[in-house]
C-alpha cells in the first residue's frame, strides 16, 4: 500500500495516513502534512469567546502517538507545472518493485 500525503492532507486524512502507520508492506511519499493529527474540545466562555483544547493525540497501531505534522516515509519534491506527479510516480516505481506486484 502507498500512502501519499502533502501540506493539504489534514485532520481526518491525517487519520487515514495514522491508521496506515506500522502495516506490513505499507510506505508513504510526498511531504508533511498539514498538522492537525490531534483531537480537539471546544469550550464556551462566559464572554462568548471559545477556548480549543487539545484532548488527544493519534496514535498509530503500535501506539506511537502523533499530533502535529505527519512525515512520509519517503520525502518526494514536487516540482509545479511539469505535467508530472512526482510523489504518484515514486509511489508507483516501489509498488512495482513489490514481489506480490509483479506479473
Amino acid at each position: 500500500m502507498a500512502v501519499l500525503t502533502g501540506p493539504r492532507t489534514a485532520s481526518s486524512g491525517e487519520v487515514v495516513a495514522i491508521a496506515f502507520r506500522g502495516r506490513p508492506a505499507t510506505r508513504s511519499f510526498g511531504s508533511a502534512t498539514y498538522g492537525l493529527s490531534t483531537g480537539n474540545v471546544v469550550y464556551p466562555l462566559a464572554d462568548g469567546s471559545l477556548l480549543v483544547l487539545t484532548r488527544s493525540v493519534d496514535l498509530d497501531r503500535n501506539g506511537k502517538a502523533y499530533g502535529g505534522k505527519l512525515e512520509p516515509d519517503q520525502a518526494v519534491a514536487t516540482l509545479p507545472d511539469t505535467g508530472t506527479d512526482s510523489v504518484m510516480d515514486a509511489a508507483a516505481a516501489w509498488l512495482t518493485g513489490l514481489p506480490s506486484c509483479r506479473h
